[in-house]
Order: C-alpha cells, then structure tokens, then sequence
C-alpha cells in the first residue's frame, strides 16, 4: 500500500506538471497565435530537426512508465513531421517505451501497484494470455481504449518472451498509428 502512495504522488505531480505545460502553451497561443500555425511550427522543426526528434523519441519512450496514451502525440507528430517520419518516431517510441515498461515492471514494482488496484483485470488478462500471448498483445494494442502499457506489464510478469511482446505491441500499434496519423495526416 505504501508503494501505492507514492505512486499516487508521482502521479499527481506529474498531473500538476501536465496542467503547468498546457496552460503556458494555452497562454503562448493567444499571446503569440502565428507561433502555433503549422508552417511555423514545421519551419522550426526543420531548423531544429535532430533536437526535436530526440525530444520526442524521449517523451514517447518514458511515457509507458506515466500510463499517458500516445495518441496525441502521434497526432501532434503529423504537424512536427511528416506522416511517415511521425509514423516511424511513434513506432520506434512505442517500442522503446514497451521495451522500458517490460524489463522495468518487476524493478519497479509497479506490477504489485496493478495487482491492487485492478486484481480481477490482471487476473483476466493473464488467464488469456497463457493461452494465446501474440493474438491477444496484438489485439489488445490495437485497440484504442485500452492501455497498451498494461499489457505489458502483464507480459512481463508472466515471462512473455520480450520478442513476443514487442512483436504483438509493433503490429497492434503499427496498424492503430497508421491509422490515426494517415488519417490526421489527409486532413491536415
């Protein structure tokens, strides 16, 4: 329980951090709105190209360990790059991260932070995965709502074999990006 509450913690800080972030970015947009047109914004990626994709390689990496979801900066990815370059920084984030998330879930202890908080889950999800580990990583990544972090954890409690679980995580979120960044990418 004590692990619990620290994580808590972290949680809220990192809660409060995220609020601090977009309400400077919020204030920056209506202060200077031309900063955010999309043409600015690639122009500056541009100037700063190996700065900002290692930025963004880094946020997606450590966001597994935060349960933040990458689908906003999958979708924010189409307006820093170009849709196959934001294509392949998300995937090679998604399995840094996933990577991170595996061999750091027991070191962490944040498998026994899930087995608390959501036992009948956990339980549920093992049961299945004992069965059929790749069909349902696969799946399971590929479907937006729920945490492809989770499954992972669960992976690695379980001794999936990382192959396994990074192989079931690239093609559920390769087909889950392809679709939210091509898609964004036809609008934008």
């Amino acid at each position: 329980m004590k692990l619990f509450k620290k994580h808590s913690k972290v949680r809220k800080v990192a809660f409060f951090i995220w609020i601090a972030i977009v309400i400077g970015l919020l204030t920056l947009y209506f202060i200077n709105p031309e900063l955010f047109e999309i043409e600015q914004l690639r122009g500056l990626v541009e100037e700063h190209k190996i700065i900002v994709v290692i930025i963004y390689l880094l946020i997606l990496s450590f966001l597994g360990l935060t349960f933040i979801p990458s689908t906003p900066f999958a979708i924010g990815g189409v307006i820093l790059f170009s849709a196959g370059e934001a294509y392949f920084f998300n995937l090679i984030g998604i399995l840094t991260s996933s990577t991170i998330v595996y061999y750091f879930a027991q070191f962490l202890r944040f498998d026994k932070a899930l087995k608390a908080r959501y036992p009948k889950k956990i339980k549920k999800v093992r049961n299945a995965l004992q069965n059929k580990e790749l069909p349902i990583i696969i799946g399971w990544s590929a479907f937006p709502v729920v945490p492809t972090d989770l499954i992972i954890y669960v992976s690695s409690t379980l001794n999936v074999k990382v192959w396994k679980a990074l192989l079931g995580v690239l093609i559920g979120e390769g087909i889950l990006n392809a679709f939210y960044i091509f898609s964004v990418d036809y609008f934008v």
